[in-house]
């Protein structure tokens, strides 16, 4: 009797969810010359209810003191926005870019001090080896099963054009997370897969 062939590792990679909800949807892109680009990379570990990375930024940076947020940052001349994502995670976090599977770019973002950031979806391994730089403070790993279980508060705000958004936040263990970051997870959690 032959022996049955060794699972395709590609397999899994082709029937991630994520990846498919990726190529189902169409990317809403942003063009606002006047802002600053920006990526950050929104990354979900390889486990049944996957956790996200968030960092606390610590109080002595320029932007965004304390707040939660995806690792990332400014784009460099010349760079791509996944590329900005992975150097951005290798510098804060310590992140090994060949640990990182790449999915897709989500919709972009803005935010009010005139960031124009493209959130970059990636697989990160269920334990990832961190590292953490003198920019992060803390790590936050929240699973989307209990992040797609609270009632997030949510604020009516006009724009400067007079259109009314909503904003986010996400209490999650004793931490606001609000802002850029409660915008993209929202999209994730209210539009990806369960």
């Amino acid at each position: 009797m032959a022996e049955e062939p060794a699972p395709d590792p590609l397999d899994e990679v082709l029937d991630d969810p994520w990846r498919l909800w990726l190529s189902g949807r169409e990317r809403s892109a942003l063009h606002l010359p006047t802002y600053r680009r920006a990526a950050v990379l929104v990354g979900l570990t390889r486990e049944h209810d996957p956790r996200v990375l968030l960092t606390v930024r610590s109080a002595d940076l320029p932007t965004h003191k304390g707040q939660i947020s995806f690792p990332g940052g400014s784009l460099e001349p010349g760079e791509t926005p996944v590329q900005a994502a992975l150097r951005e995670a290798w510098e804060e976090v310590g992140l090994d870019p060949a640990a990182v599977e790449v999915l897709g770019e989500l919709d972009d973002v803005f935010t009010p001090i005139g960031f124009h950031v493209t959130p970059v979806l990636a697989r990160l391994p269920a334990r990832p080896e961190l590292r953490l730089s003198a920019e992060v403070v803390k790590l936050l790993m929240p699973t989307l099963g209990t992040l797609r279980a609270t009632v997030p508060r949510e604020d009516d705000r006009a724009l400067p054009d007079g259109r009314m958004v909503t904003l986010y936040t996400y209490p999650w263990e004793g931490h606001d997370i609000w802002g850029m970051t409660a915008r993209v997870l929202h999209d994730l959690l209210t539009g990806g897969p369960s």
